[in-house]
Parts: structure tokens; C-alpha cells; sequence
């Protein structure tokens, strides 16, 4: 397992055994809730509006991102940044998250990893890649709404071709 894999899941795991823990009946609804931020953040990035975006991220100094083209943000200020920079540069973007897992840790901590298929098209041609991804979700205290506080999406080695431009 590459490191920049397991240290946020290592510190997630460490957060959870502290935590007090949920009902299965309360786990179950909370997984619910967070099934809707993801799909409301898969449509924030196929929309390629900053600001629909934006919508479920911590916005706080300690949020972290990776990139699948390698970039990694550090704050919500990066993020925010390479988020314009993305729907600056990107023409259509189709992003279909695929065998979605979520796992509620504890009352405020959460894990999701998928798999996505993605169909992007800018001003370098076309490319479709699949790939997978990671998200680190935190409940806000205040506004008990679950946000992305850590995400890692990444393609996966092209084989024959795949994932090159066209």
C-alpha cells in the first residue's frame, strides 16, 4: 500500500478507536447521508462550476487533496485554486463514481473509497481513464453536515492505450 494511502486511513482508524461509536441503526442513516454528498459531489465536479464544487469540502487549513494528474493541494485555498484552475482548463468532464463503500468510523469520522470512470476533454484532446479514489469525510459540529476533509483520486496505469489522448 503506498503511503500517501494508508497514512490518512491510518489516522482516521487511530481517530475512530477514540470516538464514540454509533447504533448500526444510526451508522446505516449516517452512510445514507453521506451516499448524498458524494453524489452531490460527483455532480459539483461534472458540472465544472467552482462554486457547486465547493459545496462539500472543509474548507479549512487542514483539508488535503491529490489530484489524479498528480496535483496535491494542501488547504482549502489550494484546493479552491486548482479547482477554478480545472474548470478553466477543461471543456467537458464526465466523472461516474463506481462501487462506492462507505464506512462510518465513529459519530464525526467516515471513509469512502470507490472506483470512477472518467471521460475529460480540454484543450489537450479527449482522454478516458478509469481509476480510484479515497475521501476522508469529518462532521462539521457545527452545521452537522458531512464534509470532505481529504480526498485522493488517481488513475490507473494505462494498459494498450488506455487513458491516452485522443
Amino acid at each position: 500500500m503506498r503511503w500517501s494511502r494508508f497514512v490518512p486511513l491510518a489516522l482516521a482508524g487511530a481517530a475512530a478507536a477514540c470516538a464514540p461509536k454509533l447504533t448500526q441503526q444510526q451508522a446505516a442513516v449516517e452512510q445514507q447521508v453521506i451516499e448524498g454528498q458524494l453524489k452531490l459531489w460527483e455532480r459539483g465536479m461534472i458540472s465544472l462550476k467552482p462554486d457547486s464544487m465547493a459545496l462539500v469540502y472543509d474548507h479549512s487549513p487542514d483539508f488535503v487533496g491529490a489530484w489524479p494528474n498528480g496535483t496535491r493541494t494542501h488547504g482549502w485555498q489550494e484546493e479552491e485554486q486548482a479547482q477554478k484552475a480545472f474548470a478553466d482548463s477543461t471543456q467537458t468532464y464526465n466523472f461516474d463514481v463506481q462501487g462506492a463503500n462507505t464506512q462510518v468510523l465513529s459519530t464525526t469520522i467516515a471513509v469512502t473509497t470507490f472506483g470512477h470512470g472518467t471521460d475529460e476533454t480540454d484543450k489537450g484532446g479527449r482522454v478516458i481513464y478509469q481509476g480510484s479514489g479515497t475521501i476522508l469525510w469529518l462532521k462539521d459540529p457545527q452545521t452537522r453536515t458531512w464534509r470532505i476533509h481529504a480526498v485522493q483520486v488517481s488513475r490507473n496505469p494505462s494498459a494498450g492505450g488506455a487513458g491516452q489522448r485522443r
